[in-house]
């Protein structure tokens, strides 16, 4: 009987009933679970060796974390006392219609760093209303900053058409010793891949962005209308990126494990990961240099003795000093 209704119940009223449902868990689930403390964000920092100073890059799902009071706000209010003054904190505040290719298309789309939001979830948005945020002139992939480095770290993003190279926030945070902060996600989610793909260029073995280059209006913060030049990603390239691809996440995690690249622990409920921004891409070119990226399948990796990681052990000792 209960099948049979639902055929019969229409479309719309079943997406309300599933809000309500929704929204009932939702509050059950905030009656019975003590908060994540401001306090015990802080300490889960300390374990992962975050101290004042630092500069950090953060990727989060702000689910992951548990029930927090304020939401957003709690989160980054204990990384940016436990970072600032000394330090700086960035947060990717991407203004994606979508992908790259379909934004820098739209013929209606002026990305204004002053008033553009994030589309990229609740942190990045909480993010945008704290004062004294610097934003990174780009239309695509604006990363916004606070603290002692974020003017320089956004100030160029704008200039030349490699949205994660030289001029990028990624290579500033490289410059400046940083380190990259994932909350309750994989190693999928970690934009700074691209950056390797700018820096090798024609030495990347895979053609990851379209062959033309868009001129798209950007506003800058004092409202003067600037072209930007954005090579996007090509999107086709795209389905077989290491989000897409189990395969691929799962090897590349095994390597950094076998390389203590990376570090984990834990912000309020979510397991984290830390790893250091310039020795993270150190490991990724070299990976490159021998045929792996975030593209690979195992059939292709197999086929070049380049899967399982025993027959890689000692490339990968020639670098980053493993066994």
């Amino acid at each position: 009987m209960k099948s049979l209704l639902k055929r019969f119940v229409p479309n719309f009223l079943k997406k309300r009933l599933s809000r309500l449902k929704k929204k009932r868990r939702n509050k059950l689930l905030i009656k019975n679970t003590a908060p994540t403390t401001i306090e015990e964000i802080e300490a889960g920092l300390r374990l992962l060796g975050v101290k004042q100073g630092d500069c950090i890059l953060l990727h989060s799902s702000l689910k992951s974390v548990g029930y927090l009071t304020r939401g957003p706000n709690d989160l980054l209010d204990a990384f940016i006392k436990t970072l600032l003054p000394a330090g700086t904190l960035v947060i990717p505040t991407y203004p994606l219609l979508g992908t790259m290719l379909k934004t820098c298309t739209d013929p209606n789309y002026i990305f204004d760093p002053n008033s553009s939001s994030s589309t990229v979830g609740a942190v990045p948005s909480s993010f945008l209303n704290y004062k004294g945020i610097q934003r990174s002139i780009h239309p695509t992939h604006s990363m916004s900053a606070i603290g002692k480095d974020a003017a320089n770290i956004t100030k160029e993003h704008h200039i030349g058409n490699k949205t994660y190279g030289a001029n990028s926030p990624w290579s500033k945070i490289i410059e400046q010793n940083g380190k990259i902060i994932g909350i309750g996600i994989s190693l999928a989610w970690h934009t700074i891949y691209h950056y390797v793909e700018d820096i090798m260029g024609e030495e990347f073995p895979i053609k990851v962005n379209v062959s033309e280059n868009y001129n798209v209006k950007c506003k800058t913060k004092t409202g003067q209308l600037i072209d930007v030049v954005v090579n996007p990603l090509d999107p086709e390239i795209a389905k077989t990126r290491i989000e897409k691809n189990p395969f691929i996440l799962k090897y590349l995690t095994e390597i950094c494990e076998h390389t203590d690249v990376i570090k984990y622990g834990e912000i309020g409920a979510a397991k984290t990961w830390i790893v250091d921004a310039g020795e993270f891409c150190n490991l990724l070119i070299k990976l490159a240099s021998i045929g792996i990226t975030i593209y690979n399948n195992e059939n292709e990796l197999t086929a070049k003795n380049l899967y399982p990681l025993k027959l890689i052990r000692n490339k990968l000792a020639e670098t980053v000093g493993s066994d």
